[in-house]
C-alpha cells in the first residue's frame, strides 16, 4: 500500500473552550501582537456565530475550519442567487406580474422544515462535487451513512473520502466525456492524492453538450471511507445524478478573464446494500392534539406538526377532527369518542 495515500478522519476540534480573560488594568502595559491576535480571535468569533451550524458544532471548529466553512457559504450562496434569479426570470408574466414575485403567498412566514423531512425520507445522502473534485456541498445526512459531520466534509478535496482504487473512476466521472488528462502510474505513486486533484481544463458552455443531455447523466459506484463499519472501513455507494453548471462562482483565469461557470457533479449517494432491519431507525410518529368534547381540533404540538404537515392554525380552522380521520376509522374512532366521554377512557 502507497504511504503517501491518506482518507479523511475525524477532524481536529479545538482543545478546550475559550475563556474570556478580564482585560487587563489601566496600569498594565498591553502587548500589540496580543492586542492584533485579540481582534483576530474576535472576529473569528463573529464569523463562526454567522455560520449555518448548530452552536454545539460552531464550538469545537478551529480557526482554519471556520475560513473554511465561511467560504463555503459564500460560494453557496452566490450560486443560489444566480440559479433562483434565472429560475424565476423564466417564469410567464400575468397581468405584469411575474407569479413568483407575489407578495402575498399562502402560508407565507410560517418555517415548514420540506427540505430537513425531503432528506430523511432519501435513502442517502446529496453530494455536489467540482470538477476540480472540491466537495461543494453535502447535506448533513452524511452522518448518518459516513460518521462524518457536514462541517467536516465541506470544501475539502473528495478523493479523501474515495477508495485509492476507486479514485480513477470517480475522476472519469467528473469529466463531462468521461475522458479526463490521464495521469502517469509513476506520478501518482509520487503525488498521492495530488494526482486527482489537478485543475480542471476550463470549458466554454459551446464546448460542451446541453445541461439536460443524456451525456451529462452519471450513475456509478464507488467505495467511500465510512467511520461506521469497523470490517472494512468502506462502505459501497451508488451515486446517480448528472453534471450541471455551477453559476455564481466568479472565476478568473491566468490571465485574469472571467471564467464561464463550469461543470459540476449533483449526485445523490445511497448505500450499495439496503441496510438491515435491525439498522433501520425506528421513527416516531407520536404526537398529541387538544381536542373540545365534540372532537374538534383546538391544538397541537410540535411533532404533529411535522406529520401532519398542518400548522396549529390551519388545524384549528378545519372545524370537526373527523375530517382527519380515514373513512374506514371513523366508525371505530366514534365509538372510543363516545366511550371517552362516558367513562374518561378512550382505549384508543
Amino acid at each position: 500500500m502507497n504511504p503517501n495515500i491518506t482518507y479523511a478522519s475525524r477532524k481536529r476540534r479545538k482543545p478546550v473552550q475559550k475563556i474570556v480573560k478580564p482585560s487587563p488594568s489601566e496600569g498594565a502595559k498591553s502587548n500589540p501582537s496580543k492586542r492584533h491576535r485579540d481582534r483576530l480571535n474576535a472576529e473569528l468569533d463573529r464569523l463562526a456565530s454567522l455560520l449555518p451550524f448548530p452552536q454545539d458544532v460552531i464550538a469545537k471548529l478551529d480557526k482554519l475550519s471556520v475560513l473554511r466553512l465561511s467560504v463555503s457559504y459564500l460560494r453557496a450562496k452566490s450560486f443560489f442567487d444566480v440559479a433562483l434569479k434565472s429560475s424565476n426570470c423564466t417564469r410567464p408574466e400575468i397581468n405584469g406580474i411575474q407569479d413568483s414575485c407575489r407578495r402575498t403567498k399562502p402560508g407565507e412566514g410560517i418555517h415548514l422544515l420540506e427540505g430537513e423531512l425531503l432528506l430523511q425520507a432519501l435513502n442517502g445522502f446529496v453530494l455536489v462535487v467540482t470538477a476540480g473534485a472540491l466537495v461543494f456541498y453535502a447535506s448533513s445526512t452524511i452522518q448518518d451513512y459516513l460518521g462524518f459531520q457536514q462541517s467536516d466534509i465541506i470544501h475539502q478535496s473528495v478523493f479523501e473520502l474515495i477508495h485509492t482504487e476507486d479514485r480513477p473512476e470517480f475522476q472519469r466521472q467528473l469529466h463531462w466525456a468521461l475522458n479526463p488528462a490521464q495521469t502517469t502510474d509513476s506520478a501518482q505513486r509520487t503525488q498521492g492524492d495530488n494526482a486527482f486533484s489537478q485543475p480542471a481544463a476550463y470549458y466554454k458552455p459551446e464546448q460542451l453538450p446541453p445541461e439536460n443531455s443524456s451525456f451529462m447523466e452519471r450513475n456509478f459506484v464507488c467505495r467511500l471511507r465510512c467511520l461506521l463499519d469497523n470490517s472494512s472501513g468502506f462502505l459501497a455507494m451508488n451515486f446517480q445524478g448528472r453534471l450541471k453548471f455551477l453559476h455564481g462562482q466568479n472565476k478568473k483565469g491566468k490571465d485574469g478573464s472571467p471564467v464561464s461557470p463550469q461543470l459540476a457533479l449533483f449526485a445523490v449517494a445511497t448505500p450499495l446494500q439496503p441496510p438491515s432491519i435491525l439498522e433501520i431507525r425506528t421513527k416516531n410518529f407520536i404526537f398529541r392534539t387538544k381536542h373540545k368534547l365534540d372532537f374538534t381540533p383546538i391544538g397541537c404540538d410540535a411533532k404533529g406538526k411535522i406529520v401532519l404537515g398542518y400548522t396549529e392554525e390551519e388545524l384549528c380552522m378545519r372545524g370537526t377532527g373527523y375530517q382527519f380521520v380515514h373513512a374506514a376509522d371513523m366508525l371505530y374512532c366514534a365509538e372510543n369518542h363516545i366511550r371517552m366521554i362516558k367513562t374518561g377512557e378512550s382505549g384508543m
